[in-house]
């Protein structure tokens, strides 16, 4: 009695051969294999999620033929990484931070694919919203992931096309020397006191290598190893509002998904007897902590991080009645230009909205009031104090309550939903090379070198060093719709228990609240 279907529920409970309780759930939309129902108990295998054996469910489980489009913001820190995943199991990337957790979750997530070098995993599109490094020097981990020797950490990628906004960044320093801010993108032009960046490129690759930092050229590699191990060509392509998503986004035609790009905005300039498509540069925010209720941006002075950021991929998302507005990194003015490039101001709304820059406080609130979601997500969290920049602002974090469009409105931040254990006991690690470059080794007993190295406490070693934390539980945060019903959860500290929030959101983009449904 084999059956294929999707999961209907928000929540079903899983156990053992034995009515053990497993530690794993699945949840609306998992597409599953019905083996057989004995003793009121449904027997099935799990078709596209990480656990993939043979699981029981306590009654007879109903299925649902139609499956739905799942969107995962990962926990990857200080950055943003998120998957796509249509409801027939195509496979897009926006973004990937700038450490190994997006790599990590990805692997995980994507065992079932069994992914090898003869047989790499298909991605329908890899986008960069911006050439920031945490937002895409993530992505090389997974080419590092091919050489682990966990199996469930591997992941062999075919990345059939990369989207971008054309712009490359070079490094801050050439030569020992600072490279002004209004250099860091190549060729400009002024037009009416209005600087101009004009090297805009489909495949950045064929940036200057001068033009091109250290993470644009570690990514250069990772698409170049993923070209030669395929065999195959990525399509790259820079994008941008006014461009045709039924020529960029075809891929996902036939699922009734739909694109609209909303960003970022190029102007058309006169260069020598030509017109070439040109980014402006944006500038420096003001000092001041309400950044997002200034009136005017008055600052001249151009800024090469704000210039990026801002022109961000952005674009707006629909599937069936549900709509989910995507960000980047959008700063104040870039918001502000959205709002006055865009002429249908009902492009921006939504009912989920992935909240701009981190939780920068450095916003438009028009532009949020504009978009009134139903489900606000931010993507931030605890990394170092090299990354740390106070995301999510309580500027934002009000603002966004602010413009929710009713009293069941949520907001969800990567770094909130993140669980930690405290560990009363810890020990030093560092490495060698930093240790005898800043340390007199010669100060320290052979005991006490072993300490700071090893991590791991000796007999008759001293106790409790330092009281510290470990992260138990990353703050993933997981949205599910089938154009209808939505349901937006997180995991907890505990396992099998969820912070969930379900809707109905019909044709008219009316918003119900639902009891979630758990068996």
């Amino acid at each position: 009695m084999s059956k294929i279907g999707y999961i209907k529920e928000d929540f079903v409970k899983t156990y053992y051969k034995n009515g053990n309780l497993r530690n794993d759930l699945l949840v609306f939309g998992d597409k599953v294999e019905i083996l057989e129902f004995k003793d009121n108990r449904t027997k099935l295998r799990s078709l596209d999620s990480y656990g993939t054996g043979t699981k029981y469910v306590k009654g007879e489980l109903k299925l649902s033929n139609e499956g739905c489009l799942k969107i995962s913001m990962v926990d990857v820190q200080q950055g943003d990484g998120l998957i796509l995943e249509t409801p027939e199991g195509k496979v897009v990337f926006i973004d990937g931070g700038d450490n190994k957790l997006f790599a990590r979750h990805a692997a995980a997530r994507y065992q079932y694919k069994d992914s090898s070098k003869d047989n790499p995993m298909e991605v329908e599109a890899i986008i960069i919203t911006h050439g920031d490094a945490d937002h895409f020097e993530g992505l090389n981990e997974i080419v590092k992931s091919e050489k682990m020797k966990t199996k469930r950490k591997q992941l062999f990628l075919k990345p059939k096309r990369i989207y971008h906004n054309g712009l490359v960044k070079s490094s801050s320093r050439i030569n020992n020397k600072n490279v002004k801010d209004k250099d860091r993108f190549g060729k400009t032009i002024d037009k009416n006191g209005k600087l101009y960046a004009l090297d805009l490129f489909d495949d950045t690759r064929d940036a200057k290598e001068k033009l091109t930092n250290g993470p644009f050229k570690r990514w250069h590699d990772s698409i170049n190893h993923w070209e030669k191990m395929s065999n195959y060509q990525v399509e790259m392509k820079r994008v941008a509002y006014g461009m045709k998503e039924s020529e960029v986004f075809d891929f996902l035609d036939d699922e009734d998904i739909k694109i609209e790009l909303l960003g970022p905005f190029t102007d058309k300039i006169k260069v020598g007897n030509k017109f070439k498509q040109a980014l402006p540069f944006l500038h420096t925010h003001p000092d001041s902590p309400m950044v997002h209720i200034a009136d005017h941006h008055d600052s001249t002075s151009v800024s090469a991080s704000h210039t990026i950021n801002g022109h961000s991929i952005a674009f707006r998302l629909s599937f069936g009645n549900v709509r989910m507005l995507f960000t980047g990194d959008l700063n104040k003015e870039a918001l502000d230009r959205m709002l006055e490039n865009v002429d249908d101001k009902k492009k921006l709304k939504c009912e989920i909205l992935k909240a701009p820059h981190h939780g920068s406080h450095d916003f438009a609130v028009e532009a949020l009031k504009t978009a009134s979601p139903i489900v606000s997500i931010v993507s931030s969290g605890d990394q170092d104090v090299f990354h740390e920049h106070i995301h999510p602002r309580a500027t934002l974090m009000s603002a966004l309550g602010n413009s929710s469009r009713t009293d069941m409105s949520i907001i969800f931040s990567t770094e909130l939903a993140a669980f930690f254990s405290y560990r009363k006991e810890c020990y030093a690690r560092t490495s060698l090379a930093s240790f005898f470059k800043n340390s007199d080794k010669d100060s320290y007993t052979k005991d006490e070198l072993y300490k700071l190295f090893s991590g791991v406490p000796r007999k008759g070693d001293p106790k409790g060093m330092f009281h510290g934390f470990e992260r138990t539980n990353f703050g993933i945060i997981h949205l599910r719709t089938n154009g209808t019903r939505l349901l937006a959860f997180t995991h907890s500290g505990k396992k099998g228990v969820n912070e969930a929030y379900s809707y109905t959101i019909d044709s008219l983009q009316r918003v119900r609240s639902n009891a979630i449904k758990k068996r």
